[in-house]
This record gives structure tokens, C-alpha cells and sequence, in this order.
């Protein structure tokens, strides 16, 4: 028997490095892979010479370990080795140095995180343990099957820490390897067994193994089928992580209808999906509702933001809003909210907040006043206050902010601080007060010098046309490109510099309001700054573009009534001057002027622009074809219905068609009855529309089983109901998305295209026929 065994450590080695796989998603490099080889190689290369040496299993583990260890040593103790090859004291230091790195990288960022020097480290440790077990148990002890527990904890550590499912190529490999291992030494130990087989009929000698493993490979393959595929019916579990950073996804996390606020912002993530996933509804007194804070952060630090303030003191005297001064005309508002889905500790509230009622659950806060809640409240109503300040009460002078000793509001951090000093003292100029600090800068930023997007730009240098691998801070002020946590974090260290104290917080945007209540899905959450003046508290400022925020607070605003050229305040050296009334694009002035030159009448004005007349029709036709073709479809199967249950059935069919236009589908093969409750879970429908889609379930589940030429209900008014109904809570676009590019439209486009296309060879076929 050849006790090295080549080509079960072959497997053993390519499943150990195919099963780290999954590392790739949480890192934003692969600059592990590389020393990963290098430590599997080494195991399974020393495993085939010591079991050729040695008969006992001891020295194999002993000597495989310790070539393990010298290889990392080699490989990333460069410096704290004697002599230059051999391991000490000092080395086992540098490694432990580096581990904590690691650690503190994977509790800091979410992923992908940056793949440092203890990251690599970190995995290779993780890749190398993980070969040494496989090779141990699969080879060594010629137990391939338990082999399988060590590949299946080392492909959980990634698995359990992804905000997604990952793509099942990533199971596919370690495990198409691990039943190869088990085949290839069960085939070997069946090979052993007696047997008594007799020839065949042709009188050769039969293989009598070879049917056995005609069936584990026909078991192995419908298992792993099984393993694939079953994935992709069941919903992902929630992000279970060892890392409280990197365990974290941009997407909401939690079972069920649970959902949790990131509270670890990062500046280089790229917001690629957004969750139409309901948060929360909330009525209030407010004509204009405000964001609702869900949390506070303070450190910011290589692009990240965080807090590491527990919330430990129970708030038994209410909210300890600041009181400010009584002069500030002050407007209490009350909010209500109903379905709140957010998971605890978490729990939206606006600012500045008077009172709550949250039952009999207490309301805990920190030093920075951040509020937190033991469990998950689904109903709670809250009382904050709408300030109306005067320009004197955005004074510095008095009492700062809880913490304020400690640094948590004034620390700067040194990324990207010289560009961003530049940009200050550009846009504030000198001896301007607090007020015209915090305008300037938010005017500054909501201006068209800057792009709202969810993608991040990778910024490039002008003139060789590299990548610049720049802090995340500089990347935003060179490529002026981001979303709300990029513009809060500019506002925030900026205002910092000028000596204001200022903070991040995280919530909710108002929502969508529709039949008198605010709708919040957790694509609703964003990121503002917030200053803190003694008069006011913590005051609200709101750099992101109008685009996505709508307008900002009043207060916020720079005054138009004044004008620019009779204050004493130059222009700022290398700021583009504000231009006057008459020279702003939007300006009405001139307009006596332009009538003039429409003379010669609207006919001549149209025969000049007929290209762009014509240009402008097919725009709206062809915007047209779908709309039109969707209603023509609609109307077509209503009328070829024979009898009042297909009509029904043609209406049923309809709705959950246009209710997928907007993203709102029952399961695939979900009876009337699920469907119903599942849209009407999704739709958020509740009073005459939850009534209608009850209505129309109970009259589809009739016309199905009644008898034929049965009398049963119209139900296309109560479809109309609940269509109506869902469209308006969802967002503006995809309202336009809805209308503009209906399902029902592209099925009877591609439908005619195929009747088309098929025409000529029916027509040959008919032809030949006679």
C-alpha cells in the first residue's frame, strides 16, 4: 500500500484552497491567495514525505505544524527572525502584533474591508490550520467524511459573515473536491472487501465495485444538486458575524421583518441596492415632517464612522432635551408610529425630542445622547419640537456639549485634511460667524459643482491617468461625486476645523406619504451632520443635494433678500462670484425683450424647429408603445373571456402583473390566499383597498371552483382599488417605471414580434398543405 497517498492529498490540498473562496467577497483584495498557496502547498508536500518516513500519525501532525509555522514566519516575520531564517520570541511578538491589526480591521469596517498586512497574516493562519485539519483527518487518518465538519466550519466563517447569499460557484468547488476525496478512498476500501462474484455471461471477470460507484456518484451528485438548489427557495439567514464590523452589508440585516441600521458608516462603500422594504408608518401634526435620528456617531477614522458609547443610562425623567433659550419660538409636534419593524436597541425618533411614550419600556441614552430601547416596540408616539431660530441664536457662546472634554466633537483626522483646509478657506472667508459658516459650507455643497450618486467614482490623476489611491475624504473633494454619508462627513470635518462642534447622525428620511401617513422603507436612510449651538442643542444641517433630500431647513439657508455686492464680505479668493438676477439662467428678466422675436408668429416659429417638433413626437410615441400595448392587452383578454370565471381570472391575472411592475409579486405556485395576504403584507394596504383584495381573492377562489356558466362578481373595480393604492406608496420612479414600462406591455410586444416572425413559415406550411 502506498502510504503517501498523492492523490487523496491532492484533493485535500484543492478543497482546503477552494473553500477560502469566499474570502474574496469579504476583502477588497486578493493578496492572501498568494501566501495561501504557499502554506497549503507546504503541509501537503511535508505530509507526503513524512508518511513515507514515518508509520506512526504523530510525527506527521508535529512535522506538518511546524513547517506551517515556519513558513508564515518566513513569510511575514521578515526582520524578527535570527540569523534571517529561524523563528523567535520576537517573531511570535510581530505575529501577535499583527493579529490585533487584523482584528481591528475586521471590528472597524464592513465588507469588502481593506486587506492589510494583519489581514493577510490573519488568513493565512485561517488557510493554513484549515489545510493542516483536512490533511490531518482526510489523509493521514483516512477519514475523508469528518474531513467534511473542518471544510464546512472554514466555508461558514465567510458564509455566516456576507450581508447576501453567496453564489453557489463558491460551494460548488470545495465540495465537488471533499466527494472526490470520498470517493477515491472509499473506492479503495470497497476494492479490499471479499467477494464471490461469479463471471458474467461472456465469462469475464466483472468489476463488482464499479456499480457501487455508479450509485455514490449518482447519491453525490443529486446531493450536491440538492445543496444548490435548495438555497435559492429559502431566504438567507440573518448576518450571523464574529466581527462586528466586517459581518455587516449595506442591506438592512435581521429575520423576517426585522431590520437594523447600519451603525458603521463607511465612505468607500457604493450603495448598489436599495430595499423597498418597509421600516415603519407614523402619522403627525407636522405640515412638513422632519428625519427621524436613529443614531449617533462621532469617530471618524480612515474613512469610517463609529461610536464606541454604550447607551447604559435610563432616561426615567424623559428625554433630556437641552433647554435652550425660552425666547426661540418653539412648535411642539406629535408623531405616532404604527408597524415599526426597526430592531431593537434601535429606535427612530425625531429631534429634538420633548417626550415618548413607549409603554412600559424604558428609553436609555449615552453620553452623546444617542437613544436606545431593550426590545422591539411596534407602536410608540413621540413629542419633538420644530424650532423657528433667529440668526443671534447661532452663538457659540455658552455651555458645549456633553463629551466635548473628551474630544468626541473636535477630533480631526489627518486624511485628506490639507484638501479639505483648502476648500474651507476658499469657500468661509475670514471672521465669518458660526451661522455663515454652516450656509456657506451646505450652499457650497448642494451646489451643481457637486453629483448625488450611489456610485462611487474611482478618482484618477489628470494627467497619467492612474487610479489614485487616495483616503476616501480626498477621493469625494477631488471627484465631487457621492451620496449622503460622502456630503455629511465633508460638512462635519469641515465645520470641525472651524472650530464648530459637530457630530454624524443616521436615520430615516421622512418616507412617502400617502391618505394621511408617512410610509419609511429602509431605502429612506440616510446620513445628516449636526452642530451643536447652546441655544439650540444639536441643530440639523443638510449638505446633501435637493435631489434626494428635498429642501433644507429654513434656518439653514442663505438669506436672498440681501444683496451680495452691498455687504463687506469679499469673495473668497478662487470662489466663483454669485451671479446677479440678470445673468442667472432661471431669470426672468429679459422676458419683455424676448417676446419680440416670436414676431413672425407661432407658424414660423415651428416650421424653424420642425426636426425638433418631429424629434419630440417620436419621443412620445415611442414612450407611448408600451402603455398602449399593455392596456390593449388588458382589454383583449377581458373580452375573450367566455364566461364570468375566466373574466375573473383575466382580472386576477392583471393585477399581479401590474402589482410586479413595482416590485410587489406573490411566491411562484402560492394559492389565491397567499397571495392575497402576501400582497397585502407587501403593498402595506390597509381600510377599503385591504377589503378589496379580499374580496377579489374570495371571488377568484369561486370562480375556480364554481360550476360552469356560474354568475360571479366583477371584481375590475376593486382591482382598480388596490392598483391605485399601491402605486401610491411606492417611490416616484417607480410610479414612472410602472407606467412607462408595464409587463403587460412588453409581453404582447414580444408576443406580435413572435407572431410576426413566425408568419412566413406558417404561411409556407399552409402553402405546401394545398
Amino acid at each position: 500500500m502506498n502510504r503517501t497517498r498523492p492523490v487523496e492529498t491532492l484533493l485535500a490540498a484543492l478543497a482546503s484552497f477552494t473553500v477560502a473562496f469566499p474570502l474574496l467577497t469579504l476583502f477588497d483584495s486578493n493578496t492572501w491567495v498568494r501566501p495561501s498557496l504557499v502554506i497549503i502547498a507546504t503541509i501537503a508536500l511535508v505530509g507526503l514525505g513524512l508518511r513515507t518516513l514515518a508509520a506512526s500519525v504523530w510525527p506527521v501532525l508535529l512535522g506538518q505544524a511546524v513547517a506551517g509555522f515556519l513558513a508564515i514566519a518566513w513569510m511575514h516575520g521578515q526582520g524578527h527572525l535570527y540569523f534571517g531564517f529561524v523563528p523567535g520570541p520576537d517573531t511570535v511578538t510581530s505575529l501577535g502584533i499583527l493579529l490585533r491589526e487584523a482584528g481591528d480591521t475586521v471590528m472597524a469596517y464592513s465588507a469588502p474591508a481593506p486587506t492589510e498586512r494583519g489581514v493577510v497574516v490573519a488568513i493565512t493562519i485561517l488557510v493554513g490550520v484549515t489545510a493542516l485539519v483536512v490533511d490531518a483527518i482526510a489523509v493521514t487518518l483516512r477519514s475523508p467524511a469528518l474531513a467534511g465538519l473542518a471544510l464546512l466550519t472554514a466555508y461558514l466563517v465567510s458564509a455566516t459573515n456576507s450581508g447576501e447569499g453567496l453564489s453557489w460557484r463558491y460551494f460548488v468547488l470545495p465540495v465537488a473536491f471533499w466527494l472526490s476525496l470520498l470517493a477515491t478512498q472509499g473506492i479503495g476500501s470497497v476494492r479490499r472487501w471479499s467477494t464471490a462474484v461469479p463471471r458474467g455471461v461472456d465469462g469475464q471477470d466483472h468489476d463488482p465495485v464499479l456499480g457501487v460507484a455508479g450509485t455514490a456518484r449518482l447519491l453525490g451528485a443529486g446531493a450536491l444538486a440538492l445543496a444548490v438548489v435548495l438555497p435559492m427557495v429559502v431566504p438567507h439567514l440573518p448576518t450571523t458575524f464574529i466581527a462586528d464590523g466586517l459581518g455587516r452589508s449595506d442591506n438592512a440585516r435581521g429575520g423576517g421583518d426585522a431590520v437594523t441600521l447600519n451603525t458603521t458608516v463607511d465612505l468607500l462603500r457604493s450603495l448598489e441596492d436599495q430595499s423597498q422594504s418597509p421600516v415603519f408608518n407614523y402619522t403627525t401634526t407636522a405640515t412638513a415632517s422632519d428625519p427621524l435620528r436613529v443614531g449617533v456617531l462621532t469617530d471618524y477614522r480612515r474613512g469610517q464612522w463609529s461610536t464606541s458609547l454604550d447607551a447604559n443610562e435610563v432616561l426615567t425623567g424623559g428625554p433630556d432635551a437641552p433647554a435652550g433659550d425660552a425666547a426661540i419660538k418653539r412648535t411642539n409636534i406629535n408623531l405616532k408610529v404604527k408597524d415599526n419593524r426597526l430592531q431593537a436597541p434601535q429606535i427612530a425618533l425625531p429631534t429634538p425630542l420633548v417626550g415618548v411614550d413607549l409603554g412600559n419600556v424604558p428609553l436609555r441614552s449615552n453620553l452623546v445622547g444617542n437613544y436606545e430601547v431593550d426590545k422591539k416596540i411596534d407602536d410608540y408616539t413621540a413629542t419633538y419640537s420644530q424650532l423657528a431660530p433667529t440668526d443671534s441664536a447661532f452663538s457659540l457662546e455658552g455651555p458645549r456639549p456633553r463629551g466635548w472634554e473628551e474630544g468626541i466633537y473636535s477630533e480631526i483626522n489627518a486624511d485628506g485634511m490639507d484638501r479639505l483646509q483648502e476648500l474651507v478657506d476658499s469657500v468661509v472667508p475670514e471672521g465669518s460667524s458660526p451661522l455663515e459658516t454652516a450656509r456657506l459650507l451646505q450652499a457650497h455643497f448642494r451646489s451643481t459643482q457637486y453629483t448625488y450618486s450611489l456610485q462611487l467614482p474611482t478618482p484618477t490623476d489628470p494627467v497619467s491617468g492612474r487610479t489614485m489611491m487616495a483616503d476616501p475624504l480626498t477621493n469625494f473633494l477631488v471627484s465631487r461625486t457621492g451620496y449622503c454619508v460622502q456630503f455629511a462627513s465633508a460638512f462635519i470635518l469641515a465645520a470641525r476645523l472651524k472650530g464648530i462642534p459637530s457630530r454624524m447622525a443616521i436615520g430615516f428620511l421622512p418616507g412617502t406619504y400617502s391618505k394621511g401617513s408617512y410610509t419609511v422603507r429602509a431605502a429612506d436612510a440616510h446620513a445628516w451632520p449636526e452642530l451643536w449651538f447652546p441655544d439650540l442643542g444639536w441643530t440639523r444641517f443638510e449638505p446633501t443635494p435637493g435631489v434626494r433630500t428635498g429642501g433644507a431647513p429654513t434656518y439653514s439657508l442663505i438669506p436672498t433678500s440681501v444683496d451680495p455686492s452691498a455687504t463687506a464680505t469679499p469673495t473668497p479668493t478662487g470662489a466663483t462670484p454669485s451671479p446677479s438676477a440678470s445673468e442667472r439662467p432661471d431669470s426672468d428678466s429679459g422676458a419683455a425683450d424676448n417676446t419680440t422675436s416670436t414676431s413672425s408668429g407661432p407658424l414660423a416659429w415651428a416650421v424653424d424647429n420642425l426636426l425638433v417638433l418631429v424629434i419630440l413626437l417620436a419621443v412620445v410615441l415611442s414612450l407611448l408603445l408600451l402603455p398602449v400595448a399593455a392596456r390593449l392587452r388588458r382589454q383583449r383578454l377581458r373580452s375573450a373571456a367566455r364566461d364570468d370565471a375566466e373574466r375573473v381570472e383575466a382580472e386576477w391575472a392583471s393585477l399581479i402583473s401590474r402589482l410586479g411592475d413595482i416590485g410587489i409579486a406573490p411566491p411562484d405556485g402560492s394559492t389565491p390566499r397567499q397571495a392575497g395576504a402576501r400582497l397585502t403584507h407587501d403593498a402595506i394596504l390597509s381600510g377599503e383597498p385591504k377589503e378589496a383584495i379580499g374580496r377579489i381573492v374570495a371571488t377568484v377562489e369561486r370562480a375556480r371552483y364554481a360550476p360552469p356558466q356560474a354568475e360571479i362578481p366583477d371584481v375590475h373595480a376593486d382591482a382598480r382599488t388596490v392598483w391605485k393604492a399601491a402605486l401610491s406608496a411606492r417611490q416616484r420612479s417607480d410610479q414612472v417605471r410602472a407606467y412607462l414600462v408595464p409587463g403587460d406591455g412588453v409581453r404582447q410586444w414580444r408576443e406580435t414580434k413572435d407572431s410576426v416572425v413566425a408568419w412566413p413559415r406558417n404561411a409556407w406550411s399552409r402553402l405546401r398543405r394545398h
